[in-house]
């Protein structure tokens, strides 16, 4: 699965990602930085997982830590957003 179809992943049917292609559109490309400025707080930590770097997690939890007054860790966030690293190969479109 190349990142944008990560980081713009809505959900899975069985083993296949199922992809919001307005996100995928709108968000594609896109720095991390570019992400989080964007208030793409989920596609910013799809981005870290997918990037399989914890310093990039660590800036995504900062930034939306300090954003909403809250105390989140990095493996928290993950669940905050119902993210997990996964190995699809297929997708769907919607």
């Amino acid at each position: 699965m190349t990142k944008n179809d990560f980081i713009s992943t809505i959900g899975y049917d069985g083993a296949a990602a199922v992809v919001d292609k307005e996100r995928r559109a709108k968000n594609g490309g896109k720095t991390l930085s570019e992400l989080l400025e964007a208030g793409a707080f989920r596609s910013a930590a799809a981005f870290a997982v997918y990037d399989d770097s914890q310093e990039e997690l660590q800036t995504v939890t900062d930034y939306y830590n300090k954003l909403a007054h809250s105390d989140y860790t990095a493996e928290n966030i993950l669940r905050v957003f119902g993210i997990t690293k996964t190995n699809s190969k297929k997708i769907i479109l919607l």
